[in-house]
């Protein structure tokens, strides 16, 4: 199965919706997280370091990457632990190509 690990920054919350603007990125994220929620090809994890300093830890790329770079590297997404973006999340065409799916759509705020 292949695993795809999104490293966050400290966040109030996944979806993006609260706090006084919508963040589209992290919509996004949460949108295709959930549609392969239940694929038995791929498994997304999200890691928020408010939540999960422990996964900050224990993966050593992304401990090199944070010591080298600071906490502009984040998010850090993994494609089975081999660092394949930072600083940003993932388009959607991106996900396309981690995941090895054709995904559904996602919708943006306008």
């Amino acid at each position: 199965m292949r695993k795809i690990q999104i490293y966050e920054e400290a966040l109030c919350c996944p979806t993006g919706v609260c706090g006084p603007t919508v963040r589209e990125d992290l919509m996004r994220t949460t949108t295709v997280q959930r549609e392969v929620r239940n694929s038995t090809t791929v498994r997304i994890i999200r890691y928020n370091l408010a939540q999960n300093p422990g996964a900050f830890v224990h993966q050593a790329v992304v401990q090199r990457l944070l010591a080298a770079k600071g906490m502009a590297c984040l998010p850090i997404t993994t494609v089975d632990d081999q660092i394949v973006k930072t600083g940003e999340y993932p388009s959607y065409d991106e996900f396309e190509t981690y995941t090895q799916l054709k995904l559904n759509g996602v919708p943006t705020v306008s």
